[in-house]
Formats: structure tokens, C-alpha cells, sequence
């Protein structure tokens, strides 16, 4: 009985994880449903009182990519417990994939159809296609491969830098003797800081396209899904993914995960994650702010996945910490019921947002919200969703996505309501 209650325990952290994770994550994507483009280099665009000054600095010291990051470490802590799991004679390689088959139609479905193009479904389902082999490692592997996943990025990162670097220096070396516009080198370095400048153009189209029928905001949403969705972005979210889910893996194998660990430990954590991570945040945003939010060769190519990795993992071990206490338990808890309801979740963040506040065909409310008033919303779809979710946990056993998604999976139809 006591491992029993133990194993419950262990499943309860990760829900209020993954909870928190899922209606977190909207902080960052309401603002790429609720603002036109540019905002994404450069958000004075969408106003630039004192709400958003402090908004968008939390924003980046503690939210920008942890949340994202935390969706992927669960995945791969779910990963470690589907591949446990008996299949009552059934294979697990078949089960698995039918299971990610189903993830990545749903995600075609929810950034095409649903109009998020900035779907992670998608990505987690590609990811996940390369999990399965991983099954069987210990921990120390498993995390070995997320750090090696990691420090192929911060090298591809600096790489980047480096390439930035050598085209400004050719640029002005030709500059310096004389060459015009015209010379290659110098071109070269003006498309490089072209890059980095808000697409006054892009802005238009975004609030001409939204503010307009549902056509039109279909026809839009699906140009965008068809650029970010080629071969370049599809392998690198991938590997941002599969790197993060391997530690995920191997931190649930390791005990940190689930919650089963002492919570002075993970206490510890939290401080040394927050004492790397905030630094760099912080370095990173500073340099934004002090260029004008027009970096052409921005330190964040190489500091932002060790900075959102510390970041994350602090997150991790702040709220495990607060597990661990009778009061904590009870304020967090309310997170288990949409981390029970993760994929229902999101996919209704989306449909509020995409379908209902912004579009023309609605509320119309696109291009028309700052970053303070677009957090304000965030957070009031945050405890609707909240609150639906526990009012239908009260009814059925899962969410209508999850009961879907595993039908799609064993080929069988899991029972529903509660008796």
C-alpha cells in the first residue's frame, strides 16, 4: 500500500507540472495569437507602458522557454512510464507508434485547421519518433544524450555568431576601402541586419488578414504553418525536443522527477538553476534592450539553451519543493486537473484565442492588445480552463482528446463517463 501511495504521488507531481507547463505556455503564445509579427523582435510595437516593461522583463528572465521546455522533460518522463507499462501480449514498438502517428495528426489538424502554426504537437510527435530506441538506457545515458542534444545546439548557436562576426568584419573591411552598397560583402552584412528588423509589411498583412473573414485568416494562418513547418525548422525544434526529453527521461529514471526525492534537495536545485539562469536571461534581454531590440549578432545564439535549461529545471525544483508540503499540495494541486487534461488543454487555448478574442470573424480583438493586457488575458483563460477541467474530471475519466488520442493508440474505445 505505501508504494502504492507513492507511485500515486510521484503521477500527481508530474500532473501539476505538466499543468502549470500547459496554461504557462499560453503567456508566450497569446502573443503571437493576439499581435501582429513584429512584435516577436521587437514588442515596444505593441506598447511600451510600465505593465509591459515589467511583464515582458518576467517574461524573459523566468518564462521565455522554460515552459516549452518543461512540456518536453514530462514527455519524456511519460515516455519512461508508457514503455513500462504491460501491453497484454500487444507489441510496445506498434503501440508507440501508433501513438506519436496520432500526436502528429492531431498537430497537422491544430496548426492548420485550428490555426496555431506555432503548434507543438507536431514537433513531439516527429521528436518522438526517435525516442523509442532510448527505452531501455539508464539515467546517466539518457541525460548524457539530452546534455550532448544540448551542446550540439549551443555549437550550432555559436557557429552562427561566428558566421555574424566574419560578415560584418568583411563588410567593413570593404567599406573601409572604399566599396559602395553595391559590393557583395557589404550587401551580405545589410540583408544580415535586414533580418533582424521588425516586417512592417508582415504587420500589415497580419492585421489585414485577421481582422478579416474566417477564409482569410485560414488562408493566412496556413502560409505561415506551410513557412515554419520545412525541413530547417521542422529538424531543429525537433532536436530542441528530443534533446529535452531525453533529460526528461533520464531525470525520471534518476528519481528527480517524480517528486520522490528529499525537499531540501530540491531546493538546492532550484537556487543553483535560478543562479545560472537568471544571470544569463538577464545578460540576454539587456543586450535586446540596450540595441534597441535590433541585435544582429545576439549573444542568446549561445547562452539561451544553458539558460533556459537552469531556468527550467529551477522551476522543476521550486515547485516539487512545494509538493512536498501539506500547504503546497493544496495551492498547486489545482494544476493537476488541466495537467490531466494537458492535449484538451491546449488545443482550448487555442480555440479561445485563435477562434474566439482575435479573429475578425469574432471579437477582432488582434493587433489591438499589449503585452501587459495580453497576459491579463492569459491568465483569465488560464482559470477558465482550470476550472472546466475540474468540473469535467468531476464527470468523466479523461479529457475528450486524451479518451481520442488513446483510442487512436491500443485501437480500442476506453471507457468515459464515470459510473
Amino acid at each position: 500500500m505505501g508504494e502504492a501511495r507513492d507511485s500515486a504521488a510521484r503521477i500527481e507531481a508530474l500532473d501539476v507540472l505538466r499543468g502549470i507547463a500547459i496554461l504557462g505556455i499560453m503567456l508566450l503564445n497569446i502573443r503571437g495569437m493576439g499581435s501582429v509579427p513584429g512584435v516577436e523582435s521587437d514588442p515596444r510595437i505593441a506598447g511600451w507602458g510600465l505593465a509591459d516593461h515589467i511583464v515582458w522583463w518576467t517574461q524573459q528572465l523566468f518564462v521565455e522557454g522554460t515552459m516549452r521546455g518543461l512540456l518536453s522533460l514530462l514527455f519524456g518522463a511519460g515516455f519512461v512510464i508508457l514503455a513500462s507499462r504491460p501491453r497484454d501480449g500487444r507489441s510496445a514498438l506498434s503501440i508507440y507508434y501508433r501513438r506519436m502517428a496520432a500526436l502528429i495528426l492531431f498537430g497537422l489538424i491544430h496548426g492548420y485547421l485550428l490555426m496555431w502554426p506555432g503548434d507543438i504537437l507536431l514537433i513531439y510527435g516527429i521528436a518522438g519518433l526517435f525516442l523509442f530506441p532510448f527505452r531501455e538506457l539508464p539515467a546517466r545515458a539518457l541525460i548524457g544524450l539530452g546534455l550532448g542534444g544540448i551542446a550540439v545546439m549551443v555549437a550550432i548557436g555559436a557557429a552562427a555568431v561566428v558566421e555574424g562576426m566574419n560578415t560584418r568584419e568583411h563588410a567593413e573591411a570593404a567599406i573601409a576601402a572604399g566599396a559602395g552598397e553595391e559590393d557583395e560583402r557589404v550587401a551580405a552584412w545589410q540583408d544580415y541586419l535586414a533580418a533582424v528588423q521588425p516586417d512592417l509589411e508582415a504587420d500589415a498583412r497580419s492585421r489585414a488578414a485577421r481582422q478579416g473573414s474566417l477564409a482569410d485568416n485560414l488562408a493566412y494562418k496556413m502560409a505561415i504553418a506551410n513557412e515554419w513547418n520545412g525541413i530547417k525548422g521542422l529538424s531543429w525544434w525537433s532536436l530542441d525536443a528530443l534533446a529535452m526529453m531525453l533529460l526528461g527521461a533520464g531525470l525520471f529514471k534518476a528519481g528527480f522527477l517524480g517528486g520522490g526525492l528529499p525537499r531540501d534537495v530540491y531546493l538546492r536545485i532550484a537556487l543553483a538553476g535560478y543562479a545560472v539562469g537568471v544571470p544569463i536571461n538577464f545578460i540576454e534581454s539587456e543586450q535586446l534592450v540596450a540595441a534597441g531590440f535590433m541585435v544582429p549578432i545576439p549573444v542568446s545564439e549561445v547562452t539561451y539553451q544553458i539558460g533556459r535549461l537552469a531556468t527550467t529545471l529551477a522551476h522543476v525544483g521550486l515547485v516539487l519543493a512545494t509538493l512536498r508540503t501539506v500547504r503546497g499540495r493544496c495551492v498547486l494541486g489545482i494544476f493537476a486537473a488541466p495537467g490531466r487534461m494537458a492535449l484538451s488543454t491546449y488545443v482550448g487555448e487555442t480555440l479561445i484565442a485563435q477562434w474566439l478574442l482575435f479573429p475578425g470573424f469574432a471579437l477582432g480583438l488582434h493587433g489591438r492588445i499589449s503585452i501587459a493586457e495580453s497576459w491579463l488575458i492569459a491568465l483569465g483563460i488560464a482559470v477558465v480552463l482550470t476550472a472546466l477541467c475540474r468540473w469535467w474530471l468531476g464527470r468523466f475519466r479523461m479529457g475528450p482528446l486524451e479518451w481520442l488520442w488513446r483510442w487512436l493508440t491500443y485501437g480500442q474505445r476506453p471507457a468515459f463517463k464515470r459510473i
